[in-house]
């Protein structure tokens, strides 16, 4: 039975190299696809007071094309380690990450707190998805929304005769588009498990009839091992 991983890259390869190592077949199609966005105007060459990453899309399109060395030793609010991560490799930024990865986890830490109404936030995201951030600090700072990257919905064409161990989604979009593929690759939403990456996504799950959803939050080898485990123990 095959592990569906319908993250986009590069977290769908990192993920599937995990559940390898522990003897797992995992199959990446993506049913979302990721378009980057050109912005109008290049960023403003001073270093804001306060950085605010929603997603590793977003965060790859800022590093690759609009980052500039006047923006050094910025801090920068990422929304969990996947988002982290490509940050911390790029290096001269001060980064520091949400517990929970989500935007609730966000909004409760202490430089969000202690933000005021003269300081420059950007915020670093893409259309459409949850606006919770923005409004939650709109007219608290000097906040400025960069939309990096649009998502477009992508349904892959698979063998319907595939057996679904599990299907790993990484937002409600995601989650979105394996619904619509149901009906024709025969998918079980009482016997096949559905791994989601946040709460939020697994009880949106469990509204559209999925059973017994699982929450995996950080791809670590840990964390990876536990949700197979209940996975191979029926839930």
């Amino acid at each position: 039975m095959t592990h569906w991983i319908t993250y986009s890259e590069p977290s769908a390869s990192r993920l599937a190299a995990l559940l390898s190592t522990m003897g797992h077949q995992a199959l990446c199609e993506p049913v979302t696809q990721i378009d980057r966005l050109l912005l109008a105007e290049a960023m403003p060459d001073a270093r804001p007071d306060l950085i605010i990453a929603l997603s590793q899309h977003a965060v790859s399109a800022y590093l690759e094309n609009y980052n500039k060395p006047t923006h050094a030793g910025a801090l920068v609010l990422a929304i969990g380690p996947a988002t982290a991560a490509g940050l911390i490799e790029h290096g001269g930024l001060r980064v520091r990450v949400s517990d929970p990865a989500n935007s609730e986890g966000l909004l409760a830490m202490s430089d969000i707190a202690a933000l005021q109404r003269h300081q420059t936030v950007w915020l670093l995201t893409g259309e459409g998805g949850r606006d919770m951030v923005e409004q939650s600090l709109s007219g608290r700072c000097q906040l400025i929304r960069y939309n990096l990257y649009r998502r477009k919905a992508r349904l892959p064409a698979l063998a319907s005769q595939i057996s679904f161990k599990a299907i790993w989604v990484g937002s409600i979009h995601g989650l979105q588009q394996v619904e619509a593929g149901v009906a024709s690759l025969k998918i079980d939403r009482q016997s096949t498990m559905l791994v989601a990456s946040s709460e939020r996504i697994a009880n949106y799950a469990r509204g559209l009839g999925w059973t017994n959803p699982a929450v995996c939050e950080a791809f670590d080898l840990e964390a990876t091992q536990q949700i197979c485990a209940r996975i191979d123990n029926g839930g």
